[in-house]
């Protein structure tokens, strides 16, 4: 059901997030400890350095490989550093005859020129159903860069719709309007095509600067019985969402913590669970919030606020 992590703050080697920490992101593709299931449909990673050439425009590499055999990842991991990294591994259930596993349908998104990339970690049940109507709703402009079949790129595409500019649009709180504004459009499809059952909606955006994810799921309680007769773990489960705090993320006497004052941050890390064994220096956000970051110079300002969606 997909892993996903957003880090912003002090310039650090990519490998740091991804391959050295004891559960680190590529170690979640085969042993998650939040979620019982494999992320074994792709990688996906976007990252901002303030040094290299056109810097408000993220570096991008996507693969279906798995990046636990992905050599490639790991030496460009090793070699390259970044203040800001979205990063997803995709879990999906496998079907060679379904178009849904393939380049176009790995996070994160975000179509050309625009200022905000996004990654999803949930799935909405009866998808197909509304996709169609969905896509009405959607501002031309922005159905036209559609190019996967996901729910996760159409939930990209209306918030983007939300916003009068989305080439533009800079501003943190812009964007967290615009998504409550498209979470409250896709709850009145899912009414008016009577889809109730629970539906994950974890978001992870950032701009390269500021951040803004939720830890939400609409119609949470609500299940269906499968072939078997049992509820399936992913949709019983409320997904989790964790944050740590400080000034660097660092190894320090074997273990990798976020280190420094947590009230003068200026490096944090947002993921779907730690990427430490030792859950010491994370906080797990509440059911139905919304979390911003706000980076300025001298520090990050994180607040969490009710979603209401």
């Amino acid at each position: 059901m997909c892993r996903v992590l957003v880090y912003g703050g002090h310039r650090l080697p990519i490998e740091n997030l991804l391959y050295k920490p004891s559960s680190s992101l590529v170690h979640q593709v085969t042993d998650p400890q939040q979620l019982g299931v494999l992320n074994l449909g792709g990688f996906g990673l976007e990252a901002w350095d303030p040094l290299s050439t056109d810097p408000g425009r993220p570096w991008r590499y996507r693969s279906t490989t798995l990046p636990t055999y992905d050599e490639n990842l790991r030496h460009l991991a090793a070699k390259l550093e970044a203040t800001t990294v979205l990063a997803h591994v995709r879990g999906i259930p496998y079907d060679v005859r379904d178009g849904d596993f393939g380049p176009q349908n790995l996070h994160p998104f975000r179509y050309p020129g625009y200022r905000w990339s996004m990654a999803h970690n949930g799935f909405l049940r009866g998808f197909s159903d509304y996709r169609q109507d969905l896509m009405t709703v959607l501002r031309p402009e922005v159905a036209a860069e559609v190019r996967g079949t996901t729910d996760s790129e159409a939930i990209y595409a209306l918030v983007m719709s939300q916003l009068e500019d989305p080439t533009r649009a800079e501003d943190l709180d812009e964007l967290v309007e615009a998504l409550v504004k498209g979470l409250r459009l896709l709850r009145r499809l899912r009414v008016a095509h009577g889809q109730d059952i629970s539906s994950s909606v974890n978001l992870f955006f950032t701009n390269g600067r500021d951040t803004v994810a939720t830890r939400f799921a609409f119609d949470f309680g609500r299940y269906p019985l499968e072939v078997a007769g049992e509820i399936a773990p992913t949709t019983i489960r409320y997904l989790s969402l964790w944050y740590t705090l400080g000034e660097r993320f660092e190894e320090v006497d074997g273990s990798w913590c976020m280190t420094g004052d947590p009230d003068s941050t200026t490096s944090s890390i947002i993921a779907s669970e730690p990427l430490t064994l030792d859950r010491t220096g994370w906080t797990e956000v509440p059911e139905y919030t919304v979390l911003t970051v706000r980076a300025a110079v001298d520090r990050h300002d994180v607040n969490t606020l009710p979603l209401d969606a």
